[in-house]
């Protein structure tokens, strides 16, 4: 019994150690580099009205466009 104790005592703080971790979040989780940037094209049916595939500089537009639309404070102005 004053084995069984120490075992469950340490168990438990193994378990509660275990909670505080976090793996670490990357864009891609394998590892592999994307295969081409982001702003380089889409699928035609997923593309905004506006954004030009292979345009950096349209692409980056659109993701503050859309940036700006989810922002509350904006929304409520």
């Amino acid at each position: 019994m004053k084995m069984i104790r120490p075992l469950v005592a340490c168990a438990l703080l193994l378990a509660l150690l275990d909670a505080c971790s976090q793996k670490p979040q990357t864009l891609t989780q394998t590892g592999v580099p994307q295969a081409q940037a982001p702003w380089m094209g889409a699928k035609p049916a997923f593309t905004a009205q506006g954004w030009k595939p292979g345009d950096k500089a349209s692409w980056q537009r659109e993701i503050d466009r859309r940036a700006q639309d989810q922002n509350e404070y904006v929304r409520m102005r």
